[in-house]
């Protein structure tokens, strides 16, 4: 018998003050938080995880062989469900708590707080090392595409075409044998089919720029690589569909071109509806091309909470373009990432490049702030909308009149307001920081690129020039 239909993740909640809008980071650090909100899963359980042990035995080297020659040739491989003998992994479990992070305002990457989401990548460690030679580097997200999702924003679908990495010399990102330096094992969840997003690849022997590197500069469209792989219209039968049944994984190095397609709705009329493609998916690497955005030897098999949380929150900042939030959401991400408790804990470059990244999706969400002011903020990862969150007032009178509810909705607006300055002002922190220490030169010629208006406040001054006007409104810095 099939498993039932995932619920809906548009479904209202029942208590609002679990909502990630209501959450701080001390509660983030609970791990009571987290198995309130999906009691069928494990955080920090130590007997949990002494249970977990990395899949072995000959039937899986012969599977880790196979793979190993089937990346070498085409850059990718689907390793089957039925030759992964998961022992700790409930897919079916870890997609419903996927629902439910949606509902409470969390991105479904929010899935790795969850043991079980770390027993993964710990199951399948020594069948990916056999097959590519890499290791678990924490670049680690998590999907929900909904081929129903109708709120027209990319928070629910997949990546578009693209390379995993695009480095300036792409020949010295594979070993003298031919192995890549970098891989991603991307794990389904939830069957993964055409009709609800699958996989889409370029197998390497039909891609000119694979190997020897190419031109992803948006303004140079004759060096495109997907156009260069697709030249005529007979080509476009290369572009290869990677099904994925649940608990299947997909093997890939960082040059395929790959993306996943957007879901297409079935009609009630031709059967069930067409089901999410929930997925998780790790990269592994080689430390003489990238290291691990954390140590190995403090995180592995399980990361601390407070890791577990800073990594995600560095995740969400450094996609802040796909994974858009609120200035109030990017406060606690930042709070995350820069807690005493994690002092040290993200790789040096990496923290650097979120940070950097923090600056970007601070202003963005300023100017989206400024946009929005009054108006619904339906359609983003952390609206309350639909969720049946209420004003203090209506909490506490039903029937309290419309003056009070437009009173409320100042509050909520000057809320708003106060967010998007706290976050003005740790993107300032964040460059003053970079500029006051070692990093400070390349900071500068990275904020070089943001000051020809990017970063400019509501009367057109610019928040990388140290005003008179901002000095005095600097609020308190946090530490």
């Amino acid at each position: 018998m099939s498993d039932p239909p995932l619920p809906s993740p548009r479904e209202p909640i029942q208590d609002t003050s679990w909502h990630a809008r209501e959450v701080d980071l001390a509660r983030v650090l609970q791990p009571g938080y987290w198995r309130e909100l999906c009691p069928s899963l494990h955080v920090c359980d130590e007997a949990f995880q002494a249970s977990v042990r990395p899949m072995v035995g000959a039937a899986l080297e012969e599977v880790a062989d196979d793979a190993r020659e089937r990346i070498l040739r085409d850059g990718y491989t689907k390793i089957p469900a039925a030759c992964l003998p998961w022992k700790s992994v409930a897919h079916r479990e870890l997609a419903l708590a996927c629902v439910q992070l949606i509902r409470h305002g969390w991105n479904p990457s929010f899935l790795l707080m969850y043991d079980e989401a770390w027993s993964i990548a710990h199951e399948l460690s020594d069948v990916v090392l056999r097959a590519t030679g890499n290791r678990l580097n924490f670049d680690a997200l998590c999907w929900h595409v909904d081929p129903y999702d109708d709120l027209g924003d990319d928070e629910h679908t997949a990546f578009s075409p693209h390379r995993d990495r695009q480095p300036d010399d792409s020949p010295a990102t594979f070993r003298p044998d031919g192995t890549a330096m970098y891989a991603t094992a991307w794990v389904a969840l939830t069957d993964a089919t055409p009709e609800n997003s699958c996989l889409y690849v370029i197998p390497r022997p039909r891609d000119p720029g694979y190997f020897d590197g190419d031109d992803d500069d948006p303004c140079n469209a004759d060096a495109d690589p997907l156009r260069l792989c697709l030249p005529h219209k007979e080509a476009y039968q290369h572009i290869t569909a990677v099904p994925a049944e649940t608990g299947s994984a997909v093997v890939f190095t960082h040059r395929v071109i790959h993306w996943g397609s957007r879901g297409t709705p079935r009609s009630e009329e031709l059967g069930p509806r067409t089901p999410p493609r929930v997925c998780v998916s790790f990269g592994f690497a080689d430390d003489a091309y990238e290291p691990a955005y954390v140590d190995r030897t403090r995180n592995l098999p399980f990361p601390p909470l407070c890791n577990r949380a800073a990594l995600v929150s560095a995740q969400m900042i450094a996609y802040h373009e796909r994974f858009r939030s609120s200035a109030r959401m990017l406060r606690l991400f930042h709070d995350a990432v820069t807690h005493p408790g994690v002092d040290g804990a993200l790789e040096r470059e990496y923290r650097k490049k979120v940070m950097y990244e923090y600056v970007q999706a601070a202003a963005a969400a300023g100017k989206e702030g400024t946009r929005g002011k009054g108006s619904s903020t339906r359609g983003g990862n952390n609206s309350l909308v639909g969720n049946g969150r209420k004003t203090r007032e209506a909490e506490a009178d039903e029937g309290a009149e419309e003056d009070e509810d437009d009173d409320a909705e100042v509050e909520d607006d000057a809320d708003d307001d106060d967010d998007d300055d706290d976050a003005m002002d740790r993107a300032m922190d964040a460059m003053l920081d970079a500029k006051m220490n070692e990093d400070g030169d390349d900071f500068h010629d990275d904020f070089d690129d943001l000051e020809d208006g990017v970063l400019e406040d509501e009367d057109g001054f610019s928040l990388l020039e140290p005003t008179p006007r901002l000095n005095a409104g600097k609020k308190k810095r946090r530490r």
